[in-house]
């Protein structure tokens, strides 16, 4: 991480697999949660939407505090076949999207924006990740499980999820929720 001075940093987000790898980053942040109406606009596409989101989560905290603070806010969907897919609200949205996803390759989408001394910054990561084929029991037994109904495609790889995965290319921590590597980078160019 940058040696510059940064000020109080705010992770604009309730997920705490966010908090977790921000944690891995060693900088003290504090959490608030902002409350964003996630709605797709019609014809948006992935990158637009996180974007967007990520966006709307930074200022709407910001709005909330003194600018002595610096505000980070994220947004993961997943992509497949230029189709947004959301957090799945009921167990028979989480099962239809894990079926659409069983042997087909997404893409896992994150919007980061980071706002610092009145300045936003913003990047977008893409990675691919390919399932295997999953037959019927393992999408029932893993919808089943409370994983699936607060995450963008309705899994997380680093949890019971992690034997879906045939391959990925990219960032595995953009797959998680949060692309360390560019939020570094977002933060250093912040502070130069």
């Amino acid at each position: 991480m940058p040696n510059v001075p940064l000020n109080e940093l705010v992770l604009a987000s309730g997920s705490r697999r966010r908090s977790q790898l921000l944690k891995l980053l060693d900088l003290r942040y504090s959490i608030k949660v902002p409350n964003v109406d996630e709605s797709l606009i019609k014809d948006e596409k992935s990158t637009q939407y996180v974007r967007r989101l990520a966006r709307a989560k930074a200022q709407k905290i910001i709005e909330l505090l003194d600018h002595k603070y610096s505000v980070l806010a994220a947004d993961t969907t997943i992509s497949i076949n230029d189709e947004v897919i959301s957090k799945p609200d009921n167990f028979q949205q989480a099962e239809s999207i894990l079926r659409k996803l069983s042997s087909n390759e997404h893409d896992v989408i994150t919007g980061v924006c980071f706002i610092h001394l009145n300045n936003e910054y913003q990047t977008t990561v893409s990675t691919k990740v390919k399932f295997r084929q999953l037959n019927s029991n393992e999408i029932h037994a893993y919808c089943s499980t409370e994983e699936p109904y607060d995450k963008a495609g309705a899994y997380a790889i680093q949890g019971g999820a992690a034997d879906f995965v045939e391959y990925i290319s990219g960032s595995y921590t953009n797959v998680v929720g949060l692309p360390l590597l560019e939020v570094c980078e977002l933060i250093k160019h912040a502070n130069l």
